[in-house]
């Protein structure tokens, strides 16, 4: 249990540099999209509920419509057989995405 809410801990600094590029980077489809996915997500869930902090992320970097800057992870974030793999689909996604909107690891 507590690994976990360590690993979704990492998720606070990385939806911070996510959103800082894909804002700054023009990455965003329409004005505000960004702003709008975190309207309907509502707040981040905190860390001592890390399944729940996985959807929400899987969510962000995902949302319809597309951004396009990152793999799909929502089927496999949800089909996760445990709390430490959802954590893991998403932290493997957002890294992935970051590394592409960075353009150190480009996803395509």
């Amino acid at each position: 249990r507590e690994a976990n809410v360590e690993m979704a801990r990492e998720l606070e600094a990385l939806v911070e540099e996510w959103k800082r590029l894909v804002i700054a980077g023009g990455r965003q489809r329409q004005p505000d999209h960004i702003a709008l996915v975190l309207q309907h997500l509502g707040p981040m869930p905190p860390a001592e509920r890390p399944r729940e902090r996985a959807l929400w992320v899987a969510a962000l970097i995902n949302p319809l419509p597309a951004l396009g800057v990152a793999m799909e992870i929502r089927p496999a974030a949800l089909a996760a057989r445990s709390t430490a793999e959802a954590l893991g689909v998403v932290l493997a996604g957002i890294r992935g995405s970051i590394g592409h909107l960075n353009g150190t690891a480009p996803l395509w």
